[in-house]
């Protein structure tokens, strides 16, 4: 998680510390700004009865801030405000979940690879290490897709349900980050 984290803060696409940042249910803090992306934890599994051969997923949850009033929030506005973005293709809700899509799929950088800027997943879990032995990821999470946007009141934003704030949002979905275990010697006949 810190990994996609600090990638996305890193990417240029204006997300630092107050629009990013981990959190375990998706939504943003109460006191965010106009967008906000949540980095959060999803499954995990192992697939060997043998030893641990992993898959790990994670997801990100992009939100928007909209400010109309109630009574004229619809379809329309949805997507005339946010889905084509008067002040460009690259301001729209959709750009910028695509731009996050882009990002992290199949991101071999935040990931596997070691000493990068920001650190990678493998750099955190050597870092973390007490052993010596790093049980490191070799393939990075896949994109499997997006829910699609919809409106969130208040209670989104840590408000009272009644607080007339309205935004947008979109989980994205990665999985299949893999993680093995390394195999230093054998201890006798597998059976």
């Amino acid at each position: 998680m810190y990994a996609v984290r600090d990638r996305i803060r890193a990417a240029g696409f204006n997300y630092g510390k107050a629009e990013c940042e981990i959190m375990d249910d998706g939504r943003p803090p109460p006191r965010c700004g106009k967008w906000f992306v949540a980095v959060h934890s999803g499954k995990d599994r192992s697939e060997s009865s043998r030893n641990l051969d992993e898959y790990c997923d994670f997801s990100v949850t992009l939100t928007v801030r909209i400010t109309v009033p109630m009574d004229r929030v619809g379809d329309q506005q949805m997507y005339r405000n946010i889905e084509r973005a008067p002040s460009g293709e690259r301001d729209g809700f959709r750009a910028k979940l695509d731009q996050l899509r882009r990002l992290l799929h199949m991101n071999w950088a935040m990931t596997v690879s070691t000493s990068q800027t920001p650190s990678s997943a493998n750099d955190y879990i050597m870092a973390w290490s007490t052993s010596g032995i790093v049980y490191g990821f070799t393939v990075p999470a896949m994109y499997k897709g997006a829910e699609l946007m919809h409106l969130v009141g208040g209670e989104w934003f840590g408000a009272e349900p009644d607080v007339e704030q309205v935004g947008i949002v979109s989980e994205l979905t990665f999985e299949g980050a893999r993680r093995m275990q390394p195999q230093t010697t054998a201890t006798g006949i597998f059976v």
